[in-house]
């Protein structure tokens, strides 16, 4: 009865293990997509009139134990130099502001650009919180925001506690190959680094938004 007993704890403490590593490498990245634009007819008219790009980032449903939370950067880039770096969201302020036990398709995740001349105005909507932040530009109606995460609008496993480029807004890629073509996709859907942009395409300015999503243990 004893040899039993014994055996049965054996198998209890297996599966208990087996279980725990399993929720471990399910913490270690969550899905997520990229949506653009709105969803109205009417906004999306007057979207496209004002030259205004919208993303929302939504997530597959993840529970989580611990503490979590989002990190926020930008990152402003003339000729492949970072010449601007902001700190939107700090762990510190995240942690207190910006902690979450799930993300699903309700997580309000959304930024809006809207262009004024020279320069360019960010509309965050992250969790309750909404803020804006306002950045230099060329004076160029040819910037677009883009999905830094190359979803394609379907869900893609992201990892955990890494600094990941969220969303890219800059002029076109001009291949002198193709005179009468501009390329955006190509820019981020390529793997070049943000970094190697005016290296790899002669691209000017453009600023970069990067996310990390902390997944703290208890």
């Amino acid at each position: 009865m004893k040899s039993q007993s014994l055996f049965t704890a054996n198998v209890c403490i297996a599966l208990l293990l087996l279980a725990t590593s399993s929720f471990a490498q399910k913490l270690d990245s969550i899905s997520a997509k990229a949506l653009y634009g709105f969803a109205g007819d009417d906004l999306k008219i007057l979207a496209e009139l004002d030259h205004i790009d919208h993303y929302k980032l939504s997530f597959d449903k993840q529970t989580f134990s611990g503490n979590s939370f989002i990190v926020l950067t930008t990152k402003e880039y003339s000729r492949g130099k970072v010449i601007k770096q902001d700190t939107l969201i700090s762990a510190e302020a995240a942690k207190e502001y910006f902690s979450f036990k799930k993300l699903d398709s309700t997580t309000k995740f959304t930024l809006t650009t809207k262009p004024q001349g020279d320069s360019v105005k960010f509309l965050f909507r992250i969790l309750n919180a909404q803020f804006t932040k306002t950045y230099k530009r060329l004076n160029d109606d040819a910037y677009s925001l883009r999905d830094g995460l190359v979803t394609n609008e379907e869900f893609k496993r992201i990892p955990l506690n890494k600094t990941l480029p969220l969303f890219a807004y800059s002029l076109p890629y001009d291949d002198p190959k193709q005179p009468n073509a501009r390329f955006y996709c190509a820019i981020t859907a390529n793997g070049v680094q943000p970094d190697k942009w005016w290296e790899t395409y002669k691209i000017p300015h453009y600023i970069i938004v990067e996310m990390k999503i902390v997944s703290e243990p208890q």
